[in-house]
C-alpha cells in the first residue's frame, strides 16, 4: 500500500470517536504503583485504558490486524492479532515481547507465571517463555475422530488456572468433556465428563478446589475439582453463559454468583446459599455481553458487550440488583448521518442504524451526549418492554431555539410520522408530526426528508407521496402545504432560504420546485437531467447543491433560479455532500469509497482520496478544521484534520481519470485518549508531505520568494509590524508615561582619598593630577577637532553629492532608496532622534531638511512602503516646522510633496470602496 500520508492533499487523519467495546472481553488490571485500577478493552487494532471511573487514559499503537483475545499479568498486557501475540509494558507503552510461532489465528490466551500459554484456530495449545520469547512447547489436540491417537476429539474452548494448583491447568471444549493437564510434565492428569454440552467460560471461585463451568446450553455448574463432585447447578433460559463472576468484597451479606448471557445482554445474580434466582437485570446492555467480572473485594461489577459499550454497577447494600453507576457507549449500530452542531462546532449530531441520536465531543469523549433510543412507547420502554423504533433516515436541527422548545426532527425508515427531540434537555419528545390526511393512511406515506428553518420555528417535511408539510416545532400544529401534490413521487429534498421566502423541493420526478414560504405559491420550477437524490443548501449565497441519480451533481443560483456548475465525473451514486463556509469547495462522498473536494470557482478536482469501506455521511466543520465521516458497516465516526489551514497546500487541478484509477488508500484515523498529547512525528517532512505529492510525475515547488514590489503602479505597503511606525507621533506620551514615579537616588558621598605610593614611608602620588590634566587637554582637542555625523546623515550627504555630479537618474533613485532601506531598519525611539539631528541646531543649515524631503519624496512616487512614508513625513513635519516656515524652499518642496500624498491617498480610498464593493456582492453571488 502507498505510503498513508500522501493519500489526500487536504487531510490527515486526526482522530476516531464513539468506539468503545468489542466483540473481545475486557480485562481488569490492578495498578500497585498507583493503588487503582485500569479497564482495558479492544476496539479494532488498538486497545484502551480506562480508570475505574471509565475516564479514558490512554490507548496503544494500532497492530496489523484486528485484536481478537487481551490477557494481563502483574507486569504485562498480551494482545493476539491474528497469529502474532505482544507483551506490552506500563499499560501501552512499550512494547517489549513478540512472541511467534502458532500456525493460525490466536484465540485464547492465558498468562501462566513465567510462562504464556495460547491457543490457535488449529487447536494446538502452545508455551512461551516470557522473558525469552521462546517456544518451548507445543500440544495438538485432535478436532475429529479421524485422529487415531486419541479416543475423541477434544476442541479447545476455554482455559483456566485453578487456584493453588501448580504448573497444571484446566481446559473446557466444545464437545462438554474438561481435561486437566501439567504443562511441565506435558502430562494428561484427569479426564471430567462433562454435562453434554459445550463448555464456554470457567471461573475459579473464592472457594479452594471449586471452578464454576458455563456451558452453551446455558447451565452453571460449581465443580469441586479434588473430590470431581458437583456442588450446585443453576440454570438460565436466555441462552449461552458467556462469562461468570464472584462477588468477593467484605460488605457482601451473601455469596453471589453472576452470569451473563450472550444473546440478549440479560444478567443474572444468584444466590449461593439459598442456591436460586435472586434477582434479574434485563436489558444491561443492547447486545451480547461479551465479559463481566468483578472488582477485587469492591461491590462494582463491570460488564462490556458488542453493542460498543462498557458499564459499571454497583451493587448496594441493601439491594441485590446492580443499579447503573458509570457507562461509556457508542452506536451499536452502524450511523447513517452525521453534522456538526451549532457555529462552533465542537459537537457532531449522529444518527444510526439502532434508532438512537448522540452527540459526540470531537476534543474529549467524556462530554459524548445520548439522546436516547427513539420508541413508540416510552412508558412501555420504562417498563422493559422494548418498543424501538426503525431507524433514522434523515434529521436536521436548528440551534437558535434549543433553550425554548425542540429543535431537532427526525424521519423513521417506514414510519409515517416524525419525531421531534430536544437538544438541550438531551431526550425525545413526546409530540409526532403526522398531517391530518395521512391520519388514515399511515402505512401507505412515509417521510423521506425533513429541515427546519433557519430561525428555528418552522419543520419541513417531504412525503413518499409527494407531498410537502410545514409544522410550527413549538406547537406541533400543521401549517401549511406546499402543492397537491408538490412532485408526482418520492421528494428527495426539502430546504429554505436563511430568510424565510422559499421553499425547495426536489423528487424523483427530476422537477426541482420554488414555493413561497408563507403561502406556498408556485413560483418557479426547474427540469434536471436525472431523478434528484439529495440536497444541501448553502444558506449565505444562496447556492443550491443536488446530486442526481445519474451521478451527476448541478449547482443553482437561488436568484436567478439557473444552474451555475455542473459537476460529471463521478462514477458511482453520492452518499452525501457539503460544502465549506465561504463556499470555495465543495466535499462529496459517494459509494466507490472515494471523497471528492472540488473547486466552487473554477470546477475543477483539486484533491480525492480513497478509504477502507464507503462513506456514508459526511459534515464540516463550521471552522474548516475538520472534515468527519461515517462508513459503511462502522460504528465510528472519524475526524479528519485539514492540513490547509495549518499550512500551505497545492490546490492545483488534477487529472480526475489518472486519481480515479490510481487513488491511493488513506490510513483511517486511530482512537486517542483524552489527556494523550500528540507528538509531530513528521517533523523532517513538515508534516505536510501531502504538498509533495506528484501528479503525473510533475514535482510541485514551494519556494516561492515574492518580489518587492507586484508592480509599481501598485501601491504597496512593507512587512514591518505596526509597532515600528504606529506610535511614531506618540512616543513623548509613552515616555511621559514610562516615566518612574519616584526620582532617582542620587548615590551617597564617596569618601575622599588621596593618591599614594605604597612603602615603607606613604608618600602622595603627585603625578596622578599632572596625568589627568595631560589627557583632559587631549581630549578637548580631539572633540574639537571630530565632528559628529550619524550614518544616516553621511548617507543623506553621499545622496547630495549624487545629484549635484549630475549623475544618471537611476542611480540618484537607487541612492535615495538605499538611505530610505537604511533609515527603516531602526527602531522608534532611532528614528525620532536622527530626525531631530537633522534640523539646523545640528548640522547648521537646511540642507539636510532638503534630501530627507526628497528622499519621501521618490518614496511617495514608487509606491513603495507607503505606510512606513506616511508615518515618516509626519513625524517630521511635526519636529521641523518653524524651520519648514522660515525657508520659502522647504514650503514650495512640501507643497508638491502634500499633492503627491493626496493624490496617493485619494486613488488607495477608491481602490479600497470599489474592492468592498465587488467582496458584498461575490458573497451573495457566484458569477
Amino acid at each position: 500500500m502507498a505510503n498513508p500520508s500522501q493519500a489526500s492533499r487536504l487531510f490527515e487523519g486526526y482522530r476516531s470517536l464513539g468506539l468503545i467495546s468489542s466483540d473481545v472481553p475486557h480485562l481488569i488490571r490492578y495498578v500497585e504503583t498507583a493503588n487503582k485500577i485500569q479497564v482495558i478493552t479492544a476496539v479494532g487494532r488498538s486497545f484502551l485504558v480506562f480508570n475505574q471511573k471509565l475516564q479514558l487514559l490512554e490507548t496503544c499503537v494500532a497492530h496489523s490486524s484486528d485484536i481478537q483475545v487481551l490477557a494481563s499479568d502483574a507486569l504485562h498486557v498480551y494482545t493476539a492479532s491474528a497469529n502474532q501475540i505482544f507483551a506490552w509494558k506500563f499499560g501501552h507503552k512499550w512494547k517489549v515481547h513478540s512472541f511467534l510461532g502458532a500456525e493460525q489465528n490466536v484465540f485464547i490466551l492465558l498468562p501462566f507465571g513465567p510462562h504464556l500459554l495460547a491457543v490457535d484456530r488449529s487447536n494446538t495449545l502452545y508455551v512461551w517463555e516470557t522473558l525469552t520469547e521462546k517456544l518451548t512447547l507445543s500440544i495438538p489436540f485432535s478436532c475429529n475422530n479421524t485422529d487415531k491417537t486419541q479416543k475423541e476429539s477434544f476442541e479447545i474452548s476455554t482455559l483456566l488456572h485453578p487456584a493453588t494448583y501448580i504448573n497444571k491447568i484446566l481446559i473446557g471444549s466444545k464437545q462438554g468433556s474438561l481435561q486437566l493437564w501439567n504443562i511441565s510434565k506435558q502430562k494428561l492428569i484427569y479426564r471430567f465428563e462433562g454435562w453434554k454440552s459445550a463448555v464456554t467460560k470457567l471461573s475459579q471461585a473464592p472457594a479452594l478446589h471449586v471452578v464454576a463451568i458455563g456451558h452453551q446450553s446455558g447451565l452453571i455448574v460449581l465443580h469441586n475439582l479434588k473430590e470431581d463432585q458437583t456442588l450446585m447447578k443453576f440454570y438460565q433460559e436466555w441462552g449461552p453463559v458467556s462469562d461468570i463472576a464472584f462477588r468477593t468484597d467484605d460488605a457482601a451479606t451473601m455469596p453471589i454468583l453472576i452470569s451473563s448471557c450472550s444473546t440478549n445482554g440479560h444478567l443474572a445474580v444468584w444466590n449461593l446459599d439459598e442456591q436460586r434466582l435472586e434477582a434479574q437485570m434485563r436489558m444491561a446492555h443492547s447486545g451480547p455481553i461479551v465479559g463481566a467480572q468483578f472488582v477485587s473485594k469492591q461491590p462494582l461489577l463491570v460488564t462490556n458487550s458488542s453493542d460498543n459499550s462498557l458499564k459499571v454497577f454497583l451493587f448496594d447494600d441493601l439491594q441485590i440488583s446492580g443499579r447503573p453507576l458509570y457507562e461509556r457507549e457508542g452506536h451499536h449500530a452502524p450511523p447513517t448521518k452525521i453534522r456538526f452542531y451549532g457555529h462552533l462546532g465542537h459537537f457532531i449530531v449522529s444518527a444510526g442504524l439502532d434508532s438512537s441520536l448522540r452527540a459526540f465531543f470531537i476534543y474529549s469523549e467524556r462530554k459524548n451526549l445520548k439522546f436516547g433510543t427513539a420508541s413508540i412507547d416510552s412508558k412501555a420502554t420504562k417498563n422493559g418492554h422494548r418498543s424501538t423504533l426503525k431507524p433514522i433516515v434523515d434529521f436536521a436541527f436548528e440551534p437558535s431555539r434549543e433553550k425554548e422548545w425542540d429543535n431537532v426532527v427526525a424521519a423513521h425508515r417506514d414510519t409515517s410520522f416524525v419525531t421531534t427531540w430536544n437538544y438541550d434537555k438531551k431526550k425525545i419528545s413526546e409530540r409526532r408530526l403526522l398531517p391530518e390526511r395521512f391520519a388514515r393512511t399511515k402505512n401507505a406515506v412515509r417521510p423521506e426528508c425533513v429541515s427546519m428553518t433557519h430561525c428555528g420555528n418552522f419543520a419541513l417535511i417531504g412525503y413518499s407521496s409527494g407531498h410537502v408539510e410545514r409544522f410550527n416545532i413549538q406547537s406541533g400544529i400543521h401549517r401549511c402545504s406546499y402543492g397537491e401534490p408538490a412532485h408526482q413521487g418520492i421528494v428527495r429534498g426539502v430546504v429554505t432560504d436563511s430568510l424565510n421566502q422559499m421553499v425547495i423541493s426536489g423528487g424523483a420526478d427530476l422537477r426541482l420546485n420554488f414555493w413561497r414560504f408563507r403561502h406556498g405559491e408556485p413560483i418557479g420550477s426547474l427540469s434536471l437531467s436525472a431523478p434528484i437524490n439529495r440536497l444541501h443548501l448553502h444558506q449565505e449565497n444562496n447556492l443550491l447543491a443536488a446530486s442526481l441519480d445519474n451521478y451527476h451533481i448541478v449547482i443553482i443560483d437561488l436568484e436567478t433560479k439557473k444552474v451555475i456548475r455542473r459537476f460529471t465525473a463521478h462514477t458511482a451514486r453520492i452518499t452525501d455532500l457539503t460544502m465549506d463556509a465561504d463556499c470555495r469547495r465543495m466535499y462529496v462522498a459517494s459509494m466507490d469509497s472515494l471523497i471528492y473536494v472540488w473547486d466552487m470557482i473554477t470546477g475543477s478536482l483539486i484533491d480525492c482520496f480513497r478509504t477502507v469501506t464507503p462513506c456514508v455521511s459526511l459534515t464540516l466543520s463550521p471552522t474548516g478544521e475538520f472534515l468527519a465521516t461515517a462508513h459503511v458497516n462502522d460504528l465510528g465516526i472519524y475526524l479528519w484534520a485539514n492540513l490547509s489551514i495549518y499550512s500551505m497546500v497545492s490546490l492545483s487541478p488534477i487529472d480526475i481519470e489518472h486519481v480515479r484509477n490510481n487513488a491511493r488508500l488513506i490510513e483511517m484515523p486511530t482512537i486517542r485518549s483524552d489527556e494523550e498529547v500528540e507528538v509531530d512525528q513528521q517533523n523532517e517532512n513538515d508534516n505536510t508531505d501531502a504538498n509533495d505529492i506528484q501528479i503525473e510525475q510533475e514535482t510541485i515547488d514551494f519556494k516561492y520568494a515574492s518580489p518587492e514590489q507586484l508592480s509599481a503602479e501598485l501601491i504597496t505597503l512593507s512587512a514591518l509590524p505596526s509597532s515600528r511606525w504606529k506610535n511614531l507621533l506618540k512616543l513623548d506620551l509613552i515616555k511621559k508615561r514610562n516615566k518612574p514615579t519616584e526620582p532617582v537616588e542620587k548615590p551617597k558621598a564617596v569618601p575622599f582619598f588621596l593618591p599614594t605610593i605604597a612603602g615603607l614611608a606613604p608618600k602622595f602620588d603627585l603625578q596622578v593630577e599632572e596625568t589627568k590634566s595631560q589627557d583632559g587637554q587631549q581630549n578637548e582637542a580631539r572633540r574639537f577637532q571630530l565632528q559628529f555625523m550619524s550614518e544616516f546623515v553621511r548617507m543623506l550627504d553621499r545622496c547630495d553629492t549624487v545629484i549635484d555630479n549630475d549623475e544618471n537618474e537611476s542611480s540618484t533613485r537607487q541612492q535615495l532608496h538605499t538611505c530610505f532601506g537604511e533609515f527603516k531598519s531602526y527602531g522608534p525611539s532611532k528614528i525620532d532622534a536622527e530626525l531631530r539631528m537633522l534640523g539646523p541646531e545640528s548640522t547648521g543649515s537646511n540642507r539636510y531638511l532638503h534630501l530627507f524631503i526628497d528622499m519621501i519624496d521618490f518614496e511617495l512616487q514608487s509606491n513603495r512602503d507607503f505606510e512606513l512614508a506616511q508615518s515618516y513625513l509626519s513625524l517630521f513635519l511635526k519636529i521641523h516646522l518653524d524651520s519648514i516656515a522660515a525657508d520659502e524652499s522647504l514650503l514650495t518642496k512640501c507643497t508638491s510633496l502634500s499633492t503627491i500624498s493626496d493624490k496617493s491617498w485619494s486613488r488607495l480610498s477608491q481602490d479600497m470602496d470599489r474592492s468592498i464593493c465587488l467582496i458584498n456582492y461575490l458573497r451573495n453571488a457566484l458569477i
